[in-house]
């Protein structure tokens, strides 16, 4: 495993505002991200694992009808986006790849 690189798994679902919490679009992604600051230093995981999810939320933009409700985010492992097989969308950003399925 790279050391300069974190792997987190995200799940959720969007809903739209005015419907029932548990109806709606299932999502899975998982993020790759570089885990190092400016200096080389590792970033601590809670400061990682926060980016990752406002990189999701940002990256997949619920609108202004829709929402994000039970959501997870959690670190994982390289292997978890090696098993996962080939996504349905992919979103590159600066230091960071969202790897949606």
């Amino acid at each position: 495993m790279n050391e300069d690189t974190a792997f987190f798994e995200f799940t959720g679902t969007i809903t739209n505002r005015g419907h029932a919490e548990n109806q709606g679009e299932p999502v899975y992604c998982i993020v790759k991200m570089r885990s190092l600051d400016a200096e080389g230093k590792r970033r601590r995981n809670v400061d990682l694992e926060q980016e990752a999810g406002d990189t999701i939320l940002f990256a997949l933009n619920p609108g202004p009808h829709r929402k994000m409700s039970h959501s997870n985010i959690r670190a994982v492992g390289e292997e978890t986006l090696r098993n996962a097989g080939r996504p349905v969308h992919t979103h590159r950003m600066r230091d960071c790849e969202i790897y949606c399925y």
